[in-house]
């Protein structure tokens, strides 16, 4: 039954104590109270004057303080429900967003209501271990209705950048602008999470994703030069062989790591099919270049992977392809120096860096798909790097052609 009104009026309890009371019809001749204690006492015979708004004085104030607050939980209940509440469901829905907040128990909820992929996860759980710090810090008194606000968002964000400049005294690490929004998108998330379980008001969406600051872009000469590295090991020959396949299509790491040579069909070209990780579907891949599709066939026959013999490389994770990558790197490129723009909290400048610093497995899939991009279109490149959202690979990828592709197309070469 849908309640459409309801009437609030303060009453007299024992020894004077004043107690406001909610009534409303929950069906047909039968109505339910629900008493809201308040701090405050009172004879019975001046309630008259209490509930005419006539007392004065401190008790008449907080008792329409009070009452104002309780008007506001019925009324934001009814805008998200379209009714008024039931007395139970007032009671409940009032003791919750006025008790303590309980991040412990939250923080669970939250972290099991999350469909993402696992390494996201861990993103989210860093985030809010971080915040469970802030939390315990300064925000232990808190309700759940005074955690719902923009403040605590904005505030969380202030002490990441606070704590990165005192931690940063010791280990030298500065903390970005765009790593400060993402935390706080988390937060965001994790917040209106919360005000959907009791039925508040969600924070509108306010924060403005910042500049980031910029990526190294590799060239041409410095894929060859790590190509020409010679391996000294498995590993090495497999960090070699995974950026000679994956410099013309532009895969994610994770997406080569996990190929399953039983989605390998090879007949003059290669097709692999594979889970894409971001979207949990499968997609299907093709590879033309000759020395690329001779490496897979290389792989499909030898089990490089001795704990699981149907995986094609023999790298379990990402780290590891990246450490060896860095140590290919560092050899390669000894004491080269690039210039990147950053942007942080407080340094907003180019930063030198050892060239060998700058390149990580991402920095294929970049050089592949702008390639890409260069030579085939925004569809081709897409498609081969998996991208959906043409707002992504349009923002990211597609920047002015660098001065060879741009000779290339001029020169229709």
């Amino acid at each position: 039954m849908r309640i459409k009104k309801y009437t609030l009026k303060f009453i007299g309890g024992k020894d004077n104590k004043i107690y406001l009371r909610y009534f409303a019809t929950i069906e047909k001749g039968v109505g339910k109270t629900y008493d809201k204690p308040i701090d405050a006492k009172l004879r019975k015979e001046d309630l008259l004057l209490l509930n005419s708004n006539n007392l004065g004085g401190i008790v008449q104030k907080e008792c329409n303080r009070v009452k104002e607050q309780l008007v506001n939980d019925i009324e934001m209940f009814n805008a998200k429900n379209n009714t008024y509440p039931t007395p139970d469901e007032l009671r409940t829905y009032n003791n919750a967003i006025y008790s303590v907040f309980d991040i412990e128990y939250h923080i669970n909820q939250f972290y099991k209501s999350l469909k993402i992929k696992d390494s996201s996860k861990t993103t989210y759980a860093y985030t809010l271990r971080q915040f469970k710090k802030y939390f315990i810090l300064n925000l232990l008194k808190y309700t759940v209705s005074e955690m719902i606000s923009q403040t605590v968002i904005n505030d969380f964000g202030k002490w990441l950048v606070t704590r990165r400049k005192a931690i940063d005294t010791i280990v030298k690490k500065d903390i970005s602008k765009i790593s400060v929004y993402n935390q706080q998108m988390i937060l965001f998330k994790f917040l209106n999470y919360v005000a959907k379980e009791y039925n508040l008001s969600k924070i509108e969406d306010f924060l403005s994703r910042p500049q980031s600051g910029h990526k190294y872009h590799m060239s041409e000469e410095d894929v060859q030069r790590i190509l020409d590295f010679k391996p000294q090991s498995l590993p090495q020959k497999e960090v070699l062989d995974i950026i000679r396949i994956n410099r013309y299509v532009g895969l994610r790491i994770g997406e080569i790591l996990t190929i399953d040579k039983r989605n390998v069909k090879i007949n003059g070209e290669c097709e692999i099919e594979f889970k894409e990780h971001k979207k949990e579907r499968t997609r299907t891949v093709v590879i033309v270049d000759k020395p690329a599709v001779k490496i897979i066939k290389d792989h499909m026959v030898n089990s490089y992977n001795t704990k699981n013999p149907n995986l094609l490389f023999h790298f379990n994770d990402r780290s590891p392809f990246n450490k060896m990558l860095g140590v290919i790197c560092k050899e390669v490129f000894k004491e080269e120096k690039v210039m990147i723009f950053k942007q942080t909290e407080y340094f907003n400048d180019y930063k030198e860096y050892f060239k060998w610093q700058a390149i990580s497995s991402h920095a294929f899939r970049r050089f592949a798909i702008e390639r890409n991009v260069a030579e085939f279109g925004i569809e081709t490149a897409r498609t081969l790097s998996g991208h959906s959202d043409y707002a992504t690979i349009i923002k990211h990828y597609s920047d002015f052609l660098n001065a060879n592709d741009l000779k290339k197309k001029l020169l229709k070469k």
